[in-house]
Parts: structure tokens; sequence; C-alpha cells
């Protein structure tokens, strides 16, 4: 049979379920082939969504049959353990899954944090160390949930070790569950009442981690894809099969059982909806990978078995773990290794190169360290072991970011050198209607570089001078020395932007500024639609911060802001022209003057800008957008004109006619989609000056 003929080379790797003997007896050891057999459909799911998501709209689903399968033999283990032995040994648990798991991870780990720093844009190294050492320590899932990522949708900038989330969710599982199951193990009970515990406990944990999935995936909750509540329900899935009485299904039924899991498998691989994810459609694959499992402990005689068994199905479950570790980073890789290559060729080159280091991983690294290295030591020294192996490569993975921030530091010499004696028509004195340099004549760099674009900050960024989106008031900051002319700043981070300009301007002109910066929170009395969902936090702080303007003795008010953003469309609030006006209006008619400031350009997503810059160098102009797409619709302007306020139409302080550039006069105009480097508004110092002291002049 071709079940016996592949079990002994596979099934230290494979699904092997023990039902031991009292000890002294003969260990009887149950294959299941086709639990390798999903292994291999899993990853060959994820791979093909990964590389060709129209192919497999739904290939992500892969992970969670490895949940099921993991969250079933874990458990078959420790009871299997317990039934035998008469006890569960927790060290020995770990030390078996340090040997399963560590070698392969750590090594994919080490290799794509030092293979990233040559190969990525240096303004990607500090996020290699961060995402390299939370994958190491297994908290990725909760970084990535953290940094509102969204696993279905995020693009080019992903981090290389953004698949370890789904090996987090299995580890802290692994330290829940048999937490909980030594509890259970503890008691004298006999078989039947310790697996009845076990189906009590692990089905009230999985029920609460499903109501949770749900409950997270309905509210449009994107941080459900990674977070351990929303997940833990899959694996105790697996569990609960493990944990139940063995099931006595004929031969035809299993058939007919395993078959319509699979189905439901491959179905689901095509039909689930991306957005209603993980929540109850996650439980297609899983219930699938049940239906398929159950049918497998049932018989041996089921065609199914047979296919299962071919030796390619057989090898690639082999080489499934490593091929999830590495055709990941491979495909993050790809772009920058090849750039201008046709995708066909740069996905074909990451599959056949996943497939030939997942083999070599298999060899070199999970099968020696299984078979040779580990089973020789005692579980509490390999456990040791894995704890010295891990805070080793935490340190080795510091390396990209101690990297970044010594370029960083030589390079912030340099560019204060350079804005300290700035040469004629640096940053915005080199943009017109007309035209635009990239270049000052004999300064063909680029400051700051692209590298360091987006910590570039304004002072009090930090949040001692700008509140969170959530918060229902707005700090009040003083900057200049006290004088008797006082300019307020008020608005959002794009009002922010501006501020190192006008701490040049306070200094050089004997004016005190005072700040009211919210984060995405215009100064109006319209509400965006975001605010909405934060019970109204920003129109509360708006009120706060009228109230405070009206009690300052101030000469005048600037403001700007993001208005590419969704407003609330409600007869109970005003639109966004119209919220405007009325916060204006609460201004003027008080007597204080108001200019706004148009909106700025919006370029590239994210980093793209800056990865765009780093990559030209030498011609920035290819970097430049055209000034019909960056120009956003700015609700200001209509606002401005019926509130008969002043208007500064900032347009030609970063575009020409036709373009907006990324670089200006040997200045970095944008740190990330829509906001300004502090280099670039230092620049803007006349321009501004111009538009705000009519106001504050005799």
């Amino acid at each position: 049979m071709a079940g016996d003929t592949f079990s002994t080379k596979f099934k230290e790797r494979a699904g092997v379920v023990t039902s031991d003997p009292p000890l002294g007896a003969p260990r009887r050891t149950a294959f299941l082939p086709e639990i390798q057999a999903l292994r291999a459909l899993a990853v060959t799911a994820v791979v093909v969504y990964h590389l060709w998501p129209q192919v497999l709209p739904a290939g992500f689903t892969g992970v969670d049959v490895f949940f099921v399968i993991s969250g079933f033999l874990i458990t078959s283990h420790m009871i299997s353990e317990r039934e035998r032995t008469g006890r569960f040994r927790l060290v020995a648990f770990f030390a078996r899954r340090v040997r399963r798991i560590l070698p392969a991870a750590t090594t994919v780990i080490l290799v794509t944090g030092l293979v990233s720093v040559l190969v990525l844009p240096e303004l990607r190294w500090a996020d290699l160390t961060r995402h390299g050492t939370a994958s190491l320590v297994y908290l990725q899932n909760w970084v990535l949930a953290a940094d509102a990522v969204d696993y279905l949708t995020e693009g080019s900038g992903a981090s290389p070790f953004r698949h370890f989330w789904s090996l987090s969710v299995e580890e802290q599982f692994y330290i829940v569950w048999p937490l909980l199951f030594l509890l259970v193990s503890a008691g004298a009970w006999s078989h039947r009442r310790r697996r009845a515990a076990v189906v009590l406990i692990l089905g009230v944990l999985s029920a609460a981690s499903l109501w949770v999935s749900v409950s997270m995936t309905s509210a449009g909750d994107p941080t459900a894809y990674f977070v351990s509540q929303s997940r833990f329900w899959e694996l105790g899935m697996g569990g609960l099969l493990a944990a139940a009485a063995r099931p006595t299904l004929r031969p035809r039924v299993a058939a007919v059982v395993g078959t319509s899991g699979t189905a439901v498998i491959v179905a689901g691989m095509f039909l689930v909806s991306a957005g209603s994810f993980p929540g109850v459609a996650a439980l297609v694959p899983t219930t699938g990978a049940v239906l398929v499992i159950w049918s497998a402990r049932s018989t041996q005689s089921t065609y199914l078995r047979t296919m299962a068994s071919a030796a390619p199905v057989q090898w690639l479950g082999g080489i499934s773990y490593s091929l999830y570790l590495w055709h990941w980073p491979l495909l993050v890789w790809a772009p920058y290794v090849v750039p201008g290559a046709p995708r066909l060729i740069q996905d074909t080159g990451v599959l056949a190169a996943s497939l030939v280091l997942a083999t070599l991983s298999r060899r070199l690294v999970e099968t020696p360290f299984q078979r040779t290295v580990a089973p020789k030591a005692p579980p509490g020294a390999v456990v040791a072991f894995a704890l010295v192996t891990t805070l080793v490569s935490v340190a080795v993975l510091q390396v990209p970011a101690a990297a970044a921030g010594r370029r960083a530091d030589e390079r912030d010499t340099a560019t204060a050198a350079m804005i300290a004696d700035p040469p004629p028509g640096l940053g915005a004195g080199s943009v017109s209607e007309g035209s635009y340099s990239a270049f000052v004549a004999g300064y063909p760099v680029v400051l700051p570089a692209p590298q360091d674009a987006r910590s570039e900050l304004p002072e009090g960024a930090d949040g001692r001078c700008k509140s969170a989106m959530d918060s229902a008031t707005t700090p009040r900051c003083t900057f200049g020395d006290d004088a008797e002319t006082t300019i307020a700043l008020v608005g959002d981070s794009h009002m922010e932007q501006y501020l190192p300009a006008f701490q040049v301007i306070a200094d050089q002109h004997d004016v005190r500024v005072l700040t009211y910066f919210h984060s995405s929170c215009p100064f109006s009395q319209a509400q965006r639609a975001s605010d909405a969902e934060r019970d109204g936090a920003c129109l509360k702080a708006n009120d706060e911060t009228l109230a405070s303007l009206l009690a300052e003795d101030v000469d005048l008010v600037v403001t700007s802001n993001r208005t590419q953003v969704a407003f609330v469309d409600s007869a109970e609030v005003p639109g966004p022209v119209e919220g405007f006006v009325r916060a204006w209006d609460s201004l003027r008619s008080a007597g204080l003057p108001v200019v706004v400031l148009a909106d700025n350009p919006l370029m590239l997503p994210d980093d793209a800008t800056s990865e765009c810059v780093l990559e030209h160098l030498d011609g920035p102009e290819a970097c430049e957008r055209s000034r019909a797409e960056a120009m956003p619709t700015d609700h200001q302007i209509a606002a401005a004109h019926l509130a008969d306020v002043d208007l500064v139409d900032t347009a030609p302080w970063f575009c020409t006619s036709d373009t907006c550039p990324a670089v200006v006069g040997s200045v970095l105009v944008y740190r990330d989609e829509q906001h300004l480097t502090p280099a670039y508004t230092r620049t803007l110092v006349p321009r501004l000056w111009d538009s705000v002291s009519p106001y504050v002049t005799g």
C-alpha cells in the first residue's frame, strides 16, 4: 500500500497520532497521510494566493486549515501522553515544540533580516528590526494589529516578516492550552471523565473565541484577522476533534465525509469573501479540515487515503512548513532583486526558489535537529537552548535599526550644515507656476534623505502638542518669547506640518505662536465620518478650542486642514463647506481675522514617494505627480469665499502649472503621502510671512 510505503519516511513530519499502550508495551502509531495532504493543500493555497491572487482569491484560508491541524495534533499528543504515562510533562511538551518549530523559524528570521538590509530600501530597515524581533518572540500578530495592517489589502510595503503572524497565534495557543490541560490532567479522574473535562474547557474557550471573531469581523475591525482571541477557536476545533471519542464511520461513509471536507476546503478558496473574514466565514475551511481528519481517523481503506499517500503529495506536505516560511520574504524581495522584470517572471522565480530553499531547509535544518541533535538532550536543556538562541537572535536583529540610525545621524549633520547656510534657491525657492528645479546648482543631493523622511516630524508631534484622534480635548502649546503679537495655528496635522516655519517666524519677527493641533480633526463644525464612530470627540474638542481662542489675546488665526475625507451627510450637522464657514464666522464675529492655507497636494500612498526618490536620486523628476491628480478637492476654498476670509493659494508653493514634484531645490517635499517634511516647510518662511504679516505688523 502507498500509505505503508510513505509512513516511515514522513510520519515524524506528518500527521502522526499516537495511541500508546501502557509503559513497557510496544508503541502503536497511526499514521494519517491525509494530514500531510491537508498541509500540502493548505500551503499550496497560501503560496498561490500570494503569487497569483486572481487565480485563488481566497487562498488565505489555507492558514485556517493549518490551525485545525495544529490544534488536533498537539491535543492528541497531550492526551496520549497523559493516558500512557499517567502525567503530562509541560517542559517536555515545550521541548517538542522547540524541536519542531524553532530551528527553521529562527533560520528564516535571521536570514530574512540580514538579506533585507542588502535588498530593501534603507527607509525600511528600522521596521525590519521591530518586525523581526516580534517574530522571534512570536508576537508578530499583535504588532501587525497595532500597526492597523490590513492583511487582505496591504500592498508592496508589506513586512517580509508578516507571515509570522500565524505562527505567533499558534505559539500563543501552545502556551494557553497546555497550561489549562495541565490543570485538568492533575486530577485523579478516569480517562473518560478527563476527556469530558478537556472537551468542556476547550469547547468554552473555542466558543468564546468564535464569538469574539464574529463580533470583531461584523464591526469591520481589521485587527480581527491577526489577534489571538479571534483565532484560538480554529485551533480549538482541531483539539475538540482529538479529545472526542474515536468515531466509527463505515468505510463508505468515511469516504464521503473526507471527500466532502476536501470539497468544502477547495470551494472556500474560491468563494469565501475577504470582507467577512475570519468570523463565520472561517467556519468553511475549518469545518472542511475537521471532516477530512475525522474521515482519516475512522478507516484506512478509502480512495482518499490512496490519493493522499501519493509521493508528490507527501513530499509537498513534508516541506510545507519551510515552504510557508521562505516564500513570503522571497516575494517581498523580488521587485528589488529583479526590478523591471515581468511580474510572471518574478513570481515564477519566487516559486522555484521557495521550493528549493524549503527542500534544503527541511533536509539540513529541520530533520537533523529533530532526529539527531535535540532528542539526545533533556527537555529542560532544549528549552534553555531555545531561550538563549532567541536572545542571541534578537541581538543580531538589532543590526538593521542600528545601521539605519548611524547613517541617519551622519545625514542629519550634513542636513543641519546645509540648512544653517542655505544656498540660493534651496527648497521652495526653486518652484514657480512656470517651472521647478529638482536641485540647487552645485548641490545634487536630497535633504532630508528619503530614508529618514518618515521620522521627520514637527516639534511636539510626540503627543505633547497634538491630541489623539479619539480625544475630546486639544492641547494648547506656546512657541516663541512673550511678545505683543500672537498668531494661533489651528487645525489637524496639515496645519501642524507648518509649525517649523512658524517657529522661525516667531524668532525672526518677535511673534508668539499658539498651537491647537488635533489629529484627524479639521477645525470645523462639520463632522468627519470617522469622528461619528468616536462619539463626536472632534466636535467636542473644536468647541473647547473655539472657547480658548476667544479667551486669548490673539491677533490672527491661521488654519489649514485635510478636507479630502468623508464627512457626515446628515441634516443634523452642517456639510463640509458650511462647517468651515460656521467655525470661521465664530472667530470673525469676535473680531479675530482668519487666514486659511489651502490644502497641499497628495502624493503616492505611504512611503511610495520616498522609495521612488531613493531609487531615482540622480533624477527625482521621475517621482513627480500630475497636478490634476495631486491637488485634492478642498472644501476650504469654497468656504473661504463664502466666509469672506483671506485664502492663501498654496499650490504654487509645491507645483508648477502641470506637475507636483517630490524634490524641489534639493529638498524632499513630502515625508509620506500627504505631509510635508519640516525641512521643506522651513523654506516656505518667506511666503508664509508674506501671507500673515499684513495682520500682525503696523
